[in-house]
């Protein structure tokens, strides 16, 4: 059903509309009582949108990808405690677990800061939730108490890389996340 956008309250929050906006696009907005959501879906072939798109702080995609690297033995890291990890940093990083792709890499040789003392380095790689300084210092905090308490590490033994990714640097299905 094609419509004019809603013009009043009232229509926005009773009404499905789908309308053609002047960039060519479709664009879908469903509201149901409090919330809504709106998707935006381009007329031509190409990538979608560049950066996350976010309606009421819905994301439209982001798959994180966590690397842990450790000189910690290998009975470390149990299962229980990987799932622990990617229940930790998915509430952190406000995504769905089943979007997570974790991988632990333990007994490796590494020093950190002069030591071969116990240390992890953690890698953190997401489409637009790792992109500022103000969103990573907030991941760093809940991330950094999560491997203190779990590991006995003492924060100092403890690195964390953030990288934003772009949905062009993600492939999956064959594509890349840009044409998914």
């Amino acid at each position: 059903m094609l419509m004019s956008p809603p013009t009043t309250k009232q229509q926005s929050i009773q009404t499905a509309a789908v309308w053609l906006s002047l960039s060519n696009a479709l664009i879908l907005k469903v509201s149901t009582g409090r919330s809504s959501s709106v998707a935006v879906l381009p007329l031509v072939s190409g990538p979608r949108l560049h950066t996350e798109q976010r309606v009421n702080s819905c994301p439209v995609f982001r798959m994180p990808f966590v690397d842990l690297q450790s000189n910690l033995p290998a009975s470390s890291f149990s299962e229980e405690f990987v799932q622990k990890l990617c229940n930790s940093i998915a509430a952190a990083l406000g995504k769905p677990q089943d979007r997570m792709n974790v991988v632990v890499n333990p007994g490796l040789t590494m020093l950190i800061a002069g030591s071969f003392s116990p240390c992890v380095m953690l890698s953190v790689s997401a489409i637009g939730v790792t992109d500022t300084a103000e969103k990573n210092k907030e991941h760093s905090a809940k991330i950094f108490e999560f491997l203190t308490r779990e590991l006995s590490l003492p924060e100092d033994r403890i690195v964390i890389q953030f990288h934003a990714l772009q949905p062009h640097q993600v492939g999956k299905k064959g594509t890349v996340m840009s044409f998914l």
